[in-house]
């Protein structure tokens, strides 16, 4: 009989913002375990919370675990390491507190609410079969979302970053260039503008399909059969990362043990260069394991990357955008969806016109379409230096778009 353990313990500290004043603060700890045997070619799984012995552990799988699954695949090679990751040096909660008194004297025609939490956790993952992996951090989760006064929106805005390198007074600062142009809606016609997400993975879903080896190699992705071909423009790269404890990347570890310490790139200058894969994928199609088989603690494994980006170019993306007449930002765009041919096209439920880079006001309520080659590829400005945000790990894409507006 061989098992493994994947042990999580989180401690959390938050503070909850309403109507522009504190209205709560909670501390928290919680301890989960996942737990999976492996006798006789089957995997008997389950989970439990807080505190209990290994052997109380290994017994639930035998009470609760029912039947079993197949498992013919494997384990991860033997391995023991131990990681910290960054540290919180500063009190968030204290910044966050003096960013909403900030907020409400900046801006008193807005009602601010929001959220912030700092978390500390730890990670494990041990086994009969020679596992012994650890890995902690910190990282500090901050948002602010308003309502203009009178307004009959639900939610006219929201900004916030997470990182363990965050600075809140800076974003407010940054952010209030768009406030103060809040209330002045800019008018616009249906055709093509430069458009930038802030969540900019948003329009490449097929693609991000694409990536995992058993709908590649099943023909089930839109970019089957292309692997080693050119498909984008040369400024795109794209990266699973695979640690990046300042931005809440903590583990170095899969959720079946199988270490990978450096980032991997999928998409390297336009070319399709690499697949994620699992020990049972990886089995399956004769591929070694890239540390993708993710795991919460009370289900199964999940082939997925652990944290997409894209690779940084030469330019700011406020130099970038202040080069164009006229781009639309897309701050919140939800609902959106693809086809099975790449293309795209969402709503913008709250975004910002921007000209020669400077915010001249709100976007009406528009939908914008594209595809993924289109995206990526011939309608492409530039790829920018920075994140959106100062801590956003992943570069902007600035690329044109066809706007369609309400």
């Amino acid at each position: 009989m061989e098992y493994d353990i994947l042990s999580i313990n989180e401690n959390f500290y938050t503070l909850k913002a309403e109507a522009g004043k504190i209205c709560a603060r909670k501390k928290s700890q919680i301890q989960r375990h996942g737990v999976r045997r492996f006798k006789e070619g089957k995997l008997f799984q389950t989970s439990r919370l807080g505190t209990a012995s290994t052997e109380r552990l290994i017994a639930d799988t035998m009470e609760w675990g029912g039947p079993g699954t197949s498992h013919d695949y494997g384990f991860a090679p033997a391995h023991e390491e131990n990681r910290t990751g960054s540290i919180i040096k500063n009190s968030m909660h204290e910044s966050f507190e003096e960013g909403l008194r900030e907020l409400n004297r900046l801006h008193p025609d807005f009602v601010f609410s929001g959220r912030c939490t700092t978390q500390n956790l730890t990670t494990s993952l041990q086994s009969s079969y020679g596992l012994d992996l650890k890995s902690s951090g910190e990282i500090c989760e901050w948002y602010y979302m308003y309502q203009r006064k009178g307004s009959g929106n639900m939610l006219d805005g929201y900004f916030g970053e997470a990182s363990a390198d965050t600075n809140i007074h800076n974003l407010i600062t940054e952010h209030s260039l768009f406030l103060r142009m809040q209330g002045n809606q800019v008018k616009l016609q249906s055709g093509r503008l430069p458009v930038l997400f802030v969540e900019g993975l948003q329009p490449i879903e097929k693609l991000l399909e694409s990536f995992s080896v058993n709908n590649y190699e099943e023909g089930a992705s839109l970019y089957s059969g292309k692997l080693g071909q050119s498909l984008f423009s040369k400024k795109i790269s794209v990266i699973d990362s695979a640690y990046d404890p300042l931005n809440g990347n903590f583990q170095f570890f899969d959720g079946e043990g199988v270490v990978r310490k450096d980032d991997l790139k999928l998409i390297d200058q336009g070319n399709f260069v690499s697949l994620i894969a699992d020990l049972r994928f990886g089995k399956k199609f004769n591929r070694p394991s890239s540390g993708n088989g993710l795991r919460v603690y009370n289900r199964g494994i999940n082939l997925s990357p652990r944290s997409l980006r894209f690779e940084r170019g030469q330019k700011p993306w406020r130099s970038i955008i202040g080069n164009l007449d006229r781009c639309l930002i897309a701050m919140v765009a939800a609902g959106g969806d693809s086809n099975d041919l790449g293309e795209y096209s969402t709503p913008v439920q709250i975004g910002y016109i921007l000209e020669k880079g400077e915010v001249v006001g709100r976007a009406p309520q528009l939908t914008v379409k594209t595809s993924v080659s289109d995206y990526l590829g011939k309608n492409l400005i530039d790829v920018s230096s920075d994140g959106f945000t100062p801590s956003s790990p992943s570069a902007c894409l600035i690329s044109e778009m066809d706007v369609l507006v309400s």
